[in-house]
């Protein structure tokens, strides 16, 4: 990581190496994740003369809010307009990997969830140009009754086999008007029950991924208390060793010690 030059002792000299520390940054560090208003972690970093790269202006304080580094706090550039310099320093430490995992997790529900709203809106825009054909096709009828209607009264004098012919033409409308009616009702209908199953799915997901990192955290304390009861009777042992002056008693401080600061 490199050296973050002292504001208060710049130059032409400190200028080229400023420029020469930004060119060899690893490019994560340009990588400014999301971020979240946490009032205890946030503001400009005042205790130190720490620059930002590009700016050269004091750096703040955040909180990630993007991917596993959710939660995260670090010190960044605090420029909102133009090009951000990006993590100055990571004030956490990485997420235990099991932590990691379930926000992984979490975040691809969250994008799955997006997504199908999404889809949902594909959904009602299809169903909305289903209905406005069916209000077409329902002008046109009614236009066609009325040529129909027309059509009667200037040959209101013609044969009786020409008035049956144009009455089976418009029961044949009609009857076409509403096996159209129904097709565009069970359409609407299986998309309605297929959004369902899409919501119960998503619901079970998250409802899983819940259950299972409490188990997780629940087995990391199960092994944390049985290290401490492990390092309670080490102590025992070592501290009776002393008492009966069995062993070498340097080597058994040695011993306690590193249990100690374990």
């Amino acid at each position: 990581m490199p050296s973050w030059p002292n504001s208060n002792e710049t130059s032409d000299t400190d200028d080229d190496e400023y420029m020469d520390d930004y060119n060899s940054m690893q490019m994560e560090y340009f990588q400014t994740p999301d971020t979240v208003i946490d009032p205890s972690f946030s503001g400009l970093v005042v205790e130190s003369d720490r620059r930002c790269i590009l700016y050269r202006q004091r750096p703040g304080r955040f909180v990630a809010f993007e991917g596993t580094d959710t939660g995260r706090r670090f010190i960044g550039c605090a420029t909102m307009d133009g090009v951000n310099c990006g993590v100055l320093e990571w004030v956490d430490a990485p997420w235990p990997v099991i932590l990691q995992r379930c926000l992984t997790k979490l975040w691809d529900m969250y994008h799955e969830e997006n997504l199908g709203r999404v889809q949902d809106k594909a959904h009602e825009i299809e169903a909305e140009k289903l209905k406005k054909e069916l209000d077409s096709l329902a002008n046109q009828y009614s236009q066609l009754v009325d040529d129909v209607s027309k059509l009667f009264d200037y040959q209101d004098g013609k044969k009786s086999h020409d008035m049956d012919y144009t009455s089976q033409a418009i029961n044949e409308l009609k009857e076409k008007k509403h096996q159209l009616d129904e097709k565009a009702k069970i359409e609407v209908q299986m998309e309605k029950l297929k959004l369902k199953k899409e919501q119960r799915c998503i619901l079970q997901s998250q409802a899983d991924i819940i259950q299972n990192t409490r188990k997780a955290m629940k087995e990391i304390q199960v092994e944390r208390d049985l290290l401490k009861e492990e390092k309670k009777k080490l102590e025992h042992v070592i501290s009776e060793l002393l008492k009966a002056g069995h062993g070498c008693k340097e080597k058994l401080d040695k011993i306690k010690e590193v249990v100690m600061e374990e």
